[in-house]
C-alpha cells in the first residue's frame, strides 16, 4: 500500500468514532503534498444539516491529539478540518454516497445532467427521475447544492 493510501485509511480509522460520538460524518480525507509542502484535508458533515465553524475546529483539536498520540505521518503537515463545500467535485463512492439526495451535476462527453442523486452502485449513478448514468462515461461529478 502507498503511502498516501496508507496514510487515508488510518485517519478515516481513527476519526470515525471520534465523529460517531459528535453525531458528525466523515465525507472525506486527504493527504497531500504541494511542494514541500503535506497537507492533511478532512471534510465533515452533519446528518442532518451542515457542520458549524465550531465542529469544525473541536474536531481539529480532537485529532491533532489523536494523530500526535499515534504519530505514524512522518514529517510536518497542516491538518485542515473543513466543511464539503456547496459544489464539491465528487471524486471517491464515500463522497457520492454522502451526496446522495443532494442536487449534482453530471458531467460526460455527451454533456452536463442535472438532477438529485438517489443512488450509485459499481456501473450506474441513478438519478431521482430514474435515469442511469454510467460510471464509466463519467468525466466529472459536482455537487450542485448552490
Amino acid at each position: 500500500m502507498e503511502e498516501k493510501e496508507y496514510i487515508e485509511k488510518k485517519v478515516e480509522e481513527l476519526i470515525s468514532e471520534l465523529l460517531d460520538l459528535s453525531g458528525l460524518i466523515l465525507v472525506d480525507v486527504e493527504f497531500k503534498g504541494i511542494g514541500g509542502r503535506k497537507i492533511l484535508q478532512i471534510a465533515i458533515d452533519r446528518v442532518n444539516g451542515g457542520v458549524t465553524l465550531d465542529d469544525c475546529e473541536r474536531v481539529s483539536r480532537e485529532l491533532s491529539l489523536l494523530l500526535d498520540a499515534e504519530d505514524f505521518i512522518p514529517g510536518p503537515y497542516v491538518l485542515e478540518v473543513t466543511s464539503p463545500g456547496l459544489d464539491r467535485v465528487l471524486k471517491k463512492d464515500r463522497e457520492i454516497k454522502w451526496a446522495i439526495g443532494k442536487k449534482i451535476i453530471v458531467y460526460t462527453a455527451e454533456g452536463e445532467i442535472k438532477g438529485k442523486l438517489k443512488n450509485l452502485d459499481e456501473k450506474f449513478l441513478v438519478m431521482e427521475d430514474g435515469k442511469k448514468i454510467d460510471r464509466e462515461k463519467i468525466q466529472k461529478i459536482k455537487l450542485n447544492e448552490v
